[in-house]
């Protein structure tokens, strides 16, 4: 039986990315998604089955700053209690997990309902960004892979 499972797992081809730029920052988001929202500085994109959400937010720094204090900055006005340090892009970055469910009574916190959200926050002095990426905890095996080829296409224009 895990030896079926595995070997499905292993046949599903990876999501497609397509490159997405704006607000000086440029990474590559799942091709198949429908954007949901957009405006100058920000993009959020749900899965067909809709069980993840991704949502992109890129602004100037004004005025510039070393990147180490814009990240400090970002990471205060979000509540610091649980972001970890890390490099994206090769400036600096941090990152948070947090767990939740989704309805607010009592009978909806069941593990069918709960969700893992990933906040990660970068600046290289001159462009502040935001990411959130929230899916169901349960299908952690399936979206983990894709959120970290999306960290890693993160990149800042010249």
């Amino acid at each position: 039986m895990m030896t079926m499972v595995l070997v499905a797992a292993l046949a599903q081809a990876p999501e497609s990315l397509v490159r997405q730029s704006f607000g000086g920052v440029s990474f590559k988001a799942p091709k198949s998604w429908a954007l949901s929202s957009e405006d100058e500085s920000s993009k959020e994109w749900g899965s067909a089955d809709d069980r993840a959400r991704l949502a992109f937010s890129a602004f100037p720094v004004e005025p510039a700053r070393p990147a180490k204090a814009c990240v400090k900055q970002l990471v205060e006005a979000l509540q610091t209690e649980g972001f970890a340090d890390t490099s994206i892009g090769g400036s600096p970055a941090a990152k948070k997990i947090t767990t939740d469910f989704i309805g607010e009574k009592e009978e909806d916190k069941t593990e069918a309902n709960k969700v893992t959200t990933t906040t990660v926050v970068g600046c290289n002095g001159k462009t502040k960004w935001l990411l959130t990426f929230s899916n169901r905890t349960a299908d952690g095996a399936k979206y983990g892979a894709l959120f970290r080829r999306i960290v890693d296409s993160i990149s800042y224009g010249k």
